[in-house]
């Protein structure tokens, strides 16, 4: 069985290294002067050649005749090495051997000194896998190994390694491989193998593998697996599984446009021509973030190809802010959830429904925008010719007025005794009610269902105001949380058409709505809500409890509730009877 192009073509020397000059230059010039360090940390994204550099890194530093910093992989030590037969290069994966007594035992062999080689290199893969009783049994050991020993740690996840480990050895970050750094040397391996490639082609691989060489090199053994030569680029899609970029194009437009149906047709078409879930979520994430860089600003920043920049700017246009935001964070979270069993196809499509459906404002925003709207219809002089304190009403089926609540389907309003108006309308006369005019913007019409949500009650009475007392505490929470929960245990007792009194049964939360401060706060809310000024006051409707021997907690239980704003007392066991003279001994003295 043949080796895999990501084997068979590793890099055999710093040279080779594709998109790491730096980390190659600095790596040849420390073999050439011979300052090596003890422990190297490799960092960076998969495939990206950071176990390759450590093992070039470890011919290079045992290697009998080395040029210019190189090793020569044709002497013995190199081809010991190569052969996977060294005993003195170790390959350790943490992900297996990440416990304290694999460390110990590693602790305790680096002190022999190299069979053959040089030098002993230990290669720790996937360095981060390591617990921390590991860490702490290899931390001395990496500080002060002795001279033979070369540690290089590889890990992708370098915030998991300790500071402590970080500090001790020399950190080299390998960066994602650029895309025509990958195209050069895909065309180069297609080469090799007698291969034909088509150049688009090429690129669509270079671009699926994000950066990762190793990624790049199964894909190209994929594609060349389906047997078609030259493979080009719809080739290459279908063994990839990638979505057709018509029926792409088709679901991102449909999505900006908020046309459901059509965001789903494309989704099927896209699975029936065997998309892959995941990288239908890529697909449309690359150009669901090209389209919100797009209408940010920074459309240098899309990265799609020539094809999609028109695209991506008609993306933007079209879809109303923060479409796309919101469908990147959604994505993000079912991809997670296709890791578990589950239907992939249903996931994706509750994806991009959810997507098209933001979930409805909460009761917080719902209540600011319903007072923005009443404070805008008391502006105006009222809504719909009523009176004050009365909001529109909607006839319903049986011609009787009922009261409209957002999301309520509506209620007939209780017929009073003497249906009879005042004033009888003439027999041809038409109300001119904004929500029966067909005239009348869908949008208006919400607004109107929104006022009369809170403009059906009639807000001079106790009745009236205990009915909006949700509102307003609602009201009051966008100024003083704190004082919002006091109120949810107050209630209205007494009111007017100029004042509100609010009676409590604990003398804490008297005490609280009693402040000036906190009673001007809870008259602006009713104001609001009111159309009027409101003047609130107080009324402590509890009973009340003795609190000491004197009707009083004592000097300190006082002191402590004056610095602990809000706390109460609820339960003692030491008593302060300093004010009753000296305590009194066994015998009554």
């Amino acid at each position: 069985m043949s080796l895999a192009l990501y084997r068979r073509y590793r890099p055999q020397r710093f040279a080779d290294l594709v998109g790491q000059e730096v980390v190659a230059r600095t790596l040849v010039n420390e073999v050439r002067s011979g300052e090596l360090a003890h422990g190297y940390l490799f960092t960076g994204v998969r495939g990206t050649g950071k176990t390759s550099t450590a093992r070039i890194l470890a011919r290079a530093v045992n290697c009998d005749a080395p040029v210019d910093g190189e090793p020569d992989n044709v002497c013995p030590a190199c081809v010991e090495i190569l052969s996977g037969a060294a005993v003195d290069v170790l390959e350790i994966d943490a992900a297996s051997n990440r416990g304290i007594d694999e460390m110990r035992d590693l602790r305790d062999k680096v002190r022999y000194l190299p069979a053959v080689l040089r030098r002993k290199v230990y290669i720790i893969d996937e360095a981060h896998m390591l617990t921390t009783d590991a860490w702490n049994a290899f931390l001395k050991t990496l500080e002060e190994p002795p001279p033979h020993v070369l540690f290089v740690l590889a890990t992708t996840e370098p915030h998991k390694v300790p500071e402590t480990v970080r500090s001790r050895v020399q950190r080299f970050d390998f960066r994602r491989v650029p895309v025509p750094a990958i195209e050069q040397l895909l065309a180069e391996v297609a080469g090799k193998e007698n291969d034909e490639v088509d150049a688009d082609a090429l690129t669509l691989l270079a671009t699926s593998a994000q950066g990762s060489l190793r990624d790049a090199l199964v894909l190209l053994e994929q594609a060349l697996g389906a047997g078609d030569r030259p493979v080009t680029v719809s080739v290459a899609r279908r063994s990839l599984g990638l979505t057709d970029p018509s029926t792409l194009h088709s679901l991102v437009t449909s999505l900006a446009g908020a046309d459901a149906a059509g965001t789903l047709r494309a989704a099927a078409a896209a699975f029936d021509a065997g998309a892959d879930p995941r990288q239908l979520f890529r697909d449309v994430a690359r150009l669901a973030r090209a389209a919100e860089l797009v209408a940010l600003g920074y459309p240098e920043g899309a990265s799609v190809g020539p094809d999609e920049v028109a695209l991506a700017a008609d993306l933007a246009a079209i879809a109303p802010a923060g479409l796309w935001l919101r469908l990147l964070e959604l994505m993000a979270e079912a991809e997670m959830n296709l890791r578990q069993s589950v239907d992939a196809r249903l996931l994706v499509e509750v994806c991009l429904l959810r997507a098209l459906r933001p979930p409805a404002a909460d009761g917080e925003a719902a209540v600011v925008a319903a007072l923005e709207l009443r404070v805008a219809a008391l502006e105006r002089g009222g809504v719909g010719g009523g009176a004050p304190g009365q909001g529109p009403r909607v006839a319903n089926a049986a011609g009787a007025p009922s009261t409209v609540v957002e999301g309520v389907r509506p209620v007939p309003d209780p017929i009073p005794a003497d249906p009879a108006p005042a004033h009888p309308a003439p027999v041809d006369a038409v109300p001119d009610d904004p929500v029966l005019d067909a005239a009348t913007p869908p949008e208006a019409a919400e607004a109107e269902v929104v006022i009369e949500a809170i403009g059906r009650r009639d807000l001079t009475t106790v009745d009236g105001w205990t009915a909006e007392w949700p509102v307003a505490i609602e009201a009051v929470a966008r100024a003083n949380k704190g004082l919002a929960g006091v109120l949810r245990d107050c209630k209205p007792v007494e009111a007017d058409a100029a004042s509100v009194t609010i009676g409590t049964n604990g003398r804490f939360h008297h005490e609280q709505i009693s402040d000036p401060e906190k009673r001007r706060v809870i008259a602006e809310a009713l104001s609001t809500i009111g159309g009027r000024p409101v003047e609130v006051l107080t009324r402590f409707t509890g009973e009340e409890r003795p609190r000491g021997p004197s009707g009083s907690v004592s000097e300190v239980t006082q002191a402590v509730l004056d610095t602990f704003s809000g706390s109460r007392v609820t339960a003692t066991r030491l008593h302060d009877d300093t004010r009753l003279g000296p305590p009194r001994s066994a015998n009554g003295a």
